[in-house]
């Protein structure tokens, strides 16, 4: 299915709904009644909804129920000439920016909901996916009663409150008890969820704009036995709205649950140690989220969780060759070299050099399938060689 086909299925569910603040009131006081549906899909790392702007659109735009404000593309802010409202300080993976905000009017999501008004942080080169114009924040679960049904495709807001829940799964002080930041940068209240890792319990932020699955602070890692000298790890560096990260390893676990969905061996991703988050052990992304229908009592401050019927993991992924290698203009070094990695038994060392071959051939070399037979030139102190190995799983 093409881009024009899904905007199309996504932005037709309806005429748009608006919710006025009487009934966000109401949703509070927990009154059974209305349900308003937006459609939702599944779309690779994203969970996407058709949103029009105006007269505009629709554009895709992904649910990312771990930011605190929503995002546009500022490329597209600027062309729909959105009013800009101030600036405002973000933190994320790779540090903290400051971005503008604009105000944009008249917005239906998905086909169902229609907002007035809707505030969006704009982003320069926004790396979310050449469809994906905007990130729309974790308010989409933590303002009134929701659900977010990846199974059937829907959002499912509820005015008057939610009906009774059969056969989910409680977690408690799952939001946040106040709004982030103040002024036009205000933001949504987190979503939270609690999870066991190794028998121990933990609290993560819950990020559907997160395509990984599980990630633990390094403090944590540690405190599991996981980030030591002798754990087999692939090196990946991690990259959000702050730039670039720290080097991460990911490594595999010897199991963990989330609401009562025991999960065995999963891959798990360690964050460096400056990439750590206030008020939890780590971040739960859509990977392990995908499989679950999520459902939010805002009174309560309690998600409800729900694994689908099927439940569809997606593929696990992770560098075969055990390398990550940064690129300063045409300069290859090697960043980090994952212990038990094929690149680890040719000899190939953090601190090397790649030499006679432009970086994207040698990062197509080092992603290949299973299998792959790879060369590469090495410089060390002077002396070239070729570290000869082949890819292979091996966590």
């Amino acid at each position: 299915m093409d881009r024009r086909d899904v905007l199309r299925m996504l932005a037709l569910a309806g005429g748009g709904v608006a919710i006025s603040t009487t009934a966000r009131a109401r949703a509070v006081a927990g009154e059974p009644g209305r349900v308003f549906v937006s459609r939702i899909m599944l779309q690779g790392s994203r969970v996407v909804m058709a949103v029009t702007i105006g007269d505009a659109g629709p554009y895709l735009f992904a649910i990312d129920t771990g930011g605190f404000l929503s995002l546009i593309d500022n490329a597209l802010a600027k062309s729909l000439k959105l009013n800009a409202t101030g600036m405002t300080g973000a933190a994320g993976v790779g540090g903290r920016t400051v971005m503008p905000v604009y105000l944009a009017r008249n917005i239906v999501f998905g086909g169902g909901v229609r907002q007035n008004a809707v505030a969006f942080a704009g982003m320069e080169n926004f790396g979310f996916g050449s469809e994906v114009k905007g990130m729309l924040a974790a308010g989409i679960l933590t303002t009134m009663d929701s659900d977010l049904d990846i199974e059937a495709g829907e959002w499912r807001t509820y005015p008057d409150g939610h009906p009774p829940r059969i056969g989910y799964y409680r977690i408690d002080s799952a939001i946040s008890d106040m709004a982030s930041g103040r002024g036009p940068g205000a933001g949504s209240r987190h979503l939270y969820g609690s999870a066991t890792v190794g028998g121990k319990a933990l609290r993560f932020l819950l990020d559907t704009g997160a395509p990984g699955g599980l990630s633990l602070d390094r403090p944590t890692a540690q405190s599991l036995g996981l980030w030591n000298d002798t754990q087999p790890y692939a090196p990946v560096r991690p990259r959000g709205i702050g730039g670039q990260a720290g080097i991460a390893r990911i490594v595999r676990a010897a199991g963990f649950t989330f609401g009562d969905s025991p999960f065995d061996r999963p891959l798990v991703m360690l964050r460096g140690e400056s990439d750590t988050r206030p008020r939890v052990n780590g971040i739960i992304g859509l990977q392990v989220l995908r499989q679950f229908n999520l459902s939010t009592d805002v009174r309560a401050r309690a998600l409800w969780v729900k694994r689908h019927t099927t439940a569809d993991a997606s593929e696990e992924r992770y560098g075969l060759s055990g390398l990550w290698i940064d690129r300063d203009g045409e300069r290859m070094t090697v960043a980090a070299v994952g212990t038990g990695s094929p690149a680890a038994g040719a000899g190939v060392r953090t601190g090397d050099r790649i030499v006679g071959e432009p970086f994207p051939a040698v990062i197509r070399k080092i992603s290949g399938a299973p299998g792959t037979s790879v060369t590469l030139s090495v410089e060390r102190g002077g002396v070239i060689s070729d570290r000869a190995f082949v890819l292979k799983p091996f966590l």
